[in-house]
């Protein structure tokens, strides 16, 4: 009798010990239940109660989204232009930025698994609330890949980019050597008041519903980004923007900033006509955005041009 009885406490010595060690296995950073991802491009393992997103967009590779927390992270993938150079640590600086709530708190490089990366944290002010982006961003293969992790917070003191299971994910991340996808798309243009929404290219002109960047700055660096579009040919995206009033809204979706820049109207009609022997120019210096077209309709006479305003950013 006093054998079985000193059995049974050992027994139950034995479950709460087990039930004390998988309390730890759950609530430790290495110990948390994961999924594995893998696709041609990337490999991580992430926590099973994530959940993938549906419907990503058109340089995105895989979103998730965290149930308990409401947080979410997006994995992107973009190729780089020819005549691109990512700005400084893939740092945003800029004063439209700050002050229209997309603020810049630091920058750190890291090390992922023998990959260079580097991570940005930005502080973002929305709809009345507040939140944490942090972006990781890692230059391979002629590509762009970049982890973007947003969590509301609660208070300013809060720090979502030290959360466990993102670090999880990046202490997992393995990018391949894989190819690159050719792709000349870099983002998208929309025009609300008009109801146009355009593809963004980089190597021609001559394109159905697609407008040109020309060689010029591109979104978020120091200089006038320069956009062209035919007027009565190639779906001819920009035939109404002498419709353009002053104050109306310009919104470049940019895929290699994984950031959306909204220009305001400040000038309507500047009409060049001697852009053949004297080029439209695109200065440094200003945040500015020129949408270009032929004129008078159907030649190409002269260059009609809108010239735009940087007035905020958004996260993409």
């Amino acid at each position: 009798m006093i054998k079985i009885r000193y059995t049974y406490l050992i027994a139950l010595v034995v479950v709460i010990f087990s039930l004390a060690i998988t309390s730890v296995a759950f609530f430790g950073e290495s110990n948390i239940k994961t999924k594995h991802y893998e696709n041609n491009d990337i490999s991580f393992e992430y926590p099973q109660n994530w959940q993938i997103i549906n419907g990503v967009g058109a340089s995105e590779i895989v979103s998730f989204t965290d149930p308990s927390s409401g947080s979410n992270v997006t994995i992107n993938k973009q190729t780089i232009p020819i005549n691109y150079t990512p700005s400084s640590n893939f740092i945003l600086k800029s004063a439209e930025a700050e002050q229209s709530g997309f603020k810049f708190i630091s920058h750190s490089s890291l090390n992922l698994n023998g990959t260079e990366a580097h991570e940005n944290v930005y502080q973002i002010n929305m709809n009345g609330n507040t939140f944490q982006r942090t972006e990781v961003w890692i230059q391979k293969n002629e590509a762009l890949y970049s982890i973007i992790y947003t969590s509301k917070l609660s208070s300013p003191w809060d720090n979502p980019e030290n959360d466990q299971k993102f670090k999880l994910l990046l202490n997992t991340l393995n990018v391949k050597n894989s190819a690159t996808v050719n792709t000349n798309m870099v983002g998208t243009l929309s025009i609300p008041t008009l109801g146009l929404n355009w593809n963004i290219r980089t190597d021609t002109l001559n394109s159905y519903n697609t407008v040109y960047h020309v060689p010029s700055f591109y979104p978020g660096e120091n200089g006038t980004v320069g956009i062209s579009g035919h007027h009565t040919k190639y779906s001819a995206p920009f035939a109404q923007i002498n419709l353009l009033k002053v104050g109306d809204q310009v919104i470049i979706n940019d895929y290699l900033t994984q950031k959306k820049f909204i220009y305001e109207v400040m000038n309507n009609g500047d009409v060049k006509w001697d852009y053949k022997t004297s080029p439209v120019q695109f200065p440094a210096g200003s945040s500015e955005l020129t949408l270009i077209t032929c004129y008078p309709p159907g030649l190409t006479e002269a260059a009609w041009m809108v010239h735009c305003k940087l007035k905020s950013v958004q996260p993409l």
